[in-house]
Formats: structure tokens, sequence, C-alpha cells
């Protein structure tokens, strides 16, 4: 599967935080597939709930997606997806997913999605017990629930970003925190970048309100996307350098994301 035609734009800065618009030359005007649509459940497996699993069932008509590092609320501990994946109409798929809710092991069966984001300091963790750690980071929590951590920075997180918008045409954003990118999310039309744009713009803010107010410059960001396309892939669409961890989804002969990870940032390697 190849990646993304990425071309990266001139960038807004919020303090830490700055925002390029990237831009996907292989974009498509009928996706094929719908996002957060209400016929999509997600659950708890059946009989034995598993931590790293759940279950999606698409009972609509078109195919469905679900996104790497959406955050799944409820059942017996909230979760986040670790793997995109695009659900058939009719079929059910077990989804892997981590845990961002250590203390709790109980409640009903069904997850609510809302269309939030986990910060990239959580979705660049490596196994379940380094979310846990990482989740703590943010604050208190009587479950050590992310949705709870971060509620302190949550409102200092959506004024950062409550007045970006996506540009006309545009597919993706490269994030830049404190100096230095660390994170490129790309898709295969503008239109799925607007649904998730909200949740994952404050994803962003909230792993940048406490850092320092230090620009991005866009030759760095731009050779990161320049780097991202040498990282050779597996055939599951995974794939690692020293300076990117890429993962893209495929389906019917295109990327449907793209999201690449600096391993080189302090919020993945602290």
């Amino acid at each position: 599967m190849e990646l993304a035609d990425v071309h990266v734009g001139n960038p807004v800065v919020r303090g830490a935080l700055t925002v390029f618009p990237v831009f996907n030359g292989a974009a498509v005007e009928k996706r094929g597939y719908d996002l957060h649509a209400p016929w999509v459940e997600v659950a708890e497996r059946a009989g034995a709930p598993v931590v790293g699993e759940l279950v999606v069932t698409n009972e609509g008509a078109r195919p469905a997606l679900v996104l790497e590092g959406e955050l799944l609320e409820g059942g017996w501990q909230h979760r986040v997806a670790a793997r995109s994946v695009v659900v058939e109409p009719g079929a059910s798929v077990v989804l892997e997913v981590r845990c961002v809710e250590h203390g709790r092991w109980n409640g009903g069966g069904e997850h609510v999605r809302t269309g939030r984001r986990a910060p990239v300091q959580v979705r660049a963790a490596v196994g379940q017990h380094e979310v846990w750690e990482r989740v703590r980071r943010y604050g208190q929590s009587a479950t050590e629930s992310l949705l709870e951590t971060t509620r302190s920075v949550d409102d200092a997180a959506a004024a950062l970003v409550g007045d970006l918008r996506p540009l006309p045409f545009q597919s993706g954003v490269l994030i830049g925190i404190s100096g230095w990118p660390v994170l490129l999310e790309v898709f295969d039309s503008p239109r799925t970048l607007a649904q998730v744009w909200d949740g994952m713009l404050h994803a962003a803010a909230v792993d940048a309100v406490r850092r320092p107010a230090i620009p991005t410059p866009g030759p760095r960001a731009r050779q990161f996307a320049q780097q991202i396309r040498s990282v050779p892939l597996d055939a599951d669409g995974r794939g690692a350098t020293a300076d990117a961890r890429v993962s893209v989804l495929g389906w019917r002969g295109r990327a449907v994301q793209t999201v690449a990870i600096n391993p080189r940032h302090e919020l993945v390697t602290a």
C-alpha cells in the first residue's frame, strides 16, 4: 500500500502548537464509507470482556470507518482504538484497543463514540502498561480515566484551537509541539478530516497547553513529511525507522488514513 500523496502548507501557531495543513494529491471525491454512523455498534466481547479487544458491528448498508486514536467511552472501561478498520455492511470485526481507565472493570456492554481522540502522548505509547503510565501524567482520577485526568486542561485546550478550521481541499494535518513535528495524520477525503477535526485538534491542544511556546519551523515539518516516504511498510501497513513510525489503512486500493509519529519527540520518548 502506497502512502498518501502529501503536500504541507503554511502553518498556524497557537502557543506551543503549530498546525500545518496537509493536502492529499490522491484525495477522492466519493470516499465510499461512513464515519461515526449511528448504526455502528462498539461493544465488549460477549460472555467475557477482554481488555485489549472490542467488537465493532456494522448494521448499516455502507462500509464504516473506525479510526486509530478514537476514544470509545463506557463499557467495562474506556478504551482507545489501537488500529483503524473499515467494517463492511453486516459484518462484525474484533478491534484492537488499549484501556485508558485502569481503575474500573465493570459496567455495561456498549461503548459510546463521541468523536474525541486520544492525545498523541497516549497514542504513541508502546503496550498497555505504558498507556496507563502516560494517562496518569495528565492528572488525578478515581478510576485513572483519561477523560477525567485531562479535564483540568480541557478548557485551555478548547480555547487554543477553537477558532481553527480546515482549509478548502485540506485532507490532513501535521502537528508540531514546542518546535518539533510530532504527528502527521492525513485522510483520503477532505470530508473525513472535517468530521474528525474538532476531536483531532482538541487532542493536539491537550498535549500542547503546558509546553514551551516554541513554533515549529516549516522546513523541519516538511523534512519530517519527506522522511515518512522512505519508511518500509509490512503487509499490515505498518513500518518504522529512527525518524518515523507509520501506519497506513489500505482499502479498495487506496490509503484511507496515513498516520506518522515522530519517535524522537519528547512526548514520545519521555
